[in-house]
């Protein structure tokens, strides 16, 4: 039985033109969080299953996880999420000097019906700010945030960064009538809103209620608030410190000038270890309507670890969600898909002159050029076709005459222009 050529189910794979579009997107990503002084790091690929099942909630663990016992009959999991993992390393770091500011580009897994944008084996961008329980830190992750979106120049109208508070719609729900049991039920509902029809979602809200109507009518009510200076709100939430931080960062967003930061009631985050601010990206155009980043603030992953309690805000992005979102909109140079792998082609007339071609293609390399030289004994028209299938421009013949007197023709296949001259000339020539 012959093997199959495809992939597991999920899992990804990259050829040239798709590789170079991702490193497109991720060296875009890198360079924001550089220029915003943030640092790389990265961590083991296999973890404890108990780091996750503690912080992450049991839906991500107990039904969307690569999950087994390894041979030293340990409970062990494929990173599903990066956060958890960081909240350790910073917890087993020792003296750091805070507050650290970390990014790293982590592959992860979750076992997920793949769909469009939705994979099993997923690149992730996670940026995080540790050691600063100040709002400037949630301001500063949502402006790198947003600076992202402007370098890959996404237009405001096809974006939108929706934010509200954990704390603040804790206290909420309460105000509302939702009994503090019943809370975890009633934020996995409202997570669920945008992804459900309309009456389903009806449904499901009043069942996560307890099955009062009038509760789930107020919740309704308080999901649909767009301003935290609404008046329903300011009476619902009357001498609320909560309130009182959403109504300050908003007025943060609004100074610092982040249109796209808009209140959001109905962001709440699934995952259990979000405290305060949170916040999603959003695609608002025709094409791909969908969250593709989330983040908030975690108060309390590092105190699991006995290192006392440190403050982070932070936030995930799925590289290949986001390469959707830029696909789907042309976001993405033709100069990045139709990009050449090398800036001349050496083509070889005699195999009597291969070491030649071999000490010219090095030459050039050493010169800071990118040479392709040919491996494959054809003819010359075909080598010549293959530079042209490739998009290299620059085609160097080497046959014995040129390995004799050292001088080389350089042709420019666009035009069809010919130049001569030694290694030197060429080199300067193709600088």
């Amino acid at each position: 039985m012959a093997l199959s050529t495809k992939p597991l189910s999920g899992m990804r794979q990259r050829f040239p033109e798709q590789f170079r579009v991702e490193k497109f997107v991720t060296d875009m990503l890198s360079g924001s969080s550089v220029s915003a002084g943030f640092q790389e790091y990265d961590g083991p690929v296999i973890e404890p299953l108990a780091l996750f099942a503690a912080k992450s909630g049991g839906e991500l663990v107990g039904r969307q996880s690569y999950s087994f016992t390894d041979r030293g009959e340990r409970e062990v999991i494929l990173r599903p999420e990066m956060t958890p993992s960081l909240a350790r390393m910073i917890a087993s770091s020792g003296e750091l000097q805070l507050p650290v500011r970390w990014f790293s580009m982590p592959l992860c897994y979750r076992y997920e019906r793949p769909q469009r944008g939705r994979v099993r084996e997923f690149l992730q961008f996670n940026l995080d700010i540790l050691g600063s329980s100040s709002l400037a830190s949630e301001l500063e992750v949502i402006l790198v945030l947003n600076g992202i979106m402007k370098s890959f120049k996404a237009p405001s109208s096809i974006y939108r960064i929706g934010w509200s508070s954990r704390r603040f719609m804790t206290e909420a729900l309460l105000r509302c009538g939702v009994k503090q049991e019943l809370h975890s039920g009633v934020f996995s509902a409202i997570d669920k809103k945008d992804k459900m029809k309309e009456e389903a979602w009806s449904d499901y809200l009043l069942q996560s209620c307890g099955g009062d109507k009038k509760v789930a009518g107020t919740v309704v009510s308080l999901v649909s608030v767009e301003s935290p200076s609404d008046t329903w709100l300011v009476d619902l939430m009357a001498e609320s410190p909560a309130l009182r931080e959403v109504q300050e960062f908003d007025m943060l967003l609004e100074k610092t000038g982040i249109s796209s930061a808009v209140f959001s009631p109905g962001v709440v985050r699934g995952l259990d270890y979000y405290t305060g601010i949170v916040f999603e990206l959003m695609d608002t155009g025709r094409e791909n309507r969908r969250s593709l980043c989330g983040g908030g603030r975690y108060d309390n992953l590092v105190g699991l670890f006995g290192a006392g309690r440190i403050s982070g805000v932070g936030f995930g992005l799925g590289v290949l969600t986001l390469t959707l979102f830029l696909e789907s909109y042309g976001l993405v140079p033709d100069s990045v898909r139709q990009a050449a792998p090398a800036d001349v082609y050496i083509a070889i007339a005699s195999s009597s002159v291969i070491a030649t071609a071999g000490l010219l293609a090095e030459s050039l390399r050493n010169s800071g050029i990118r040479v392709m030289m040919d491996v494959s004994g054809k003819k010359l028209g075909k080598q010549f076709s293959e530079a042209s299938r490739n998009r290299i421009t620059q085609v160097i013949t080497v046959g014995v005459e040129q390995a004799e007197t050292g001088i080389y023709k350089m042709k420019y296949l666009p035009d069809g222009k010919v130049t001569a001259g030694s290694v030197e000339e060429l080199i300067r020539i193709l600088k």
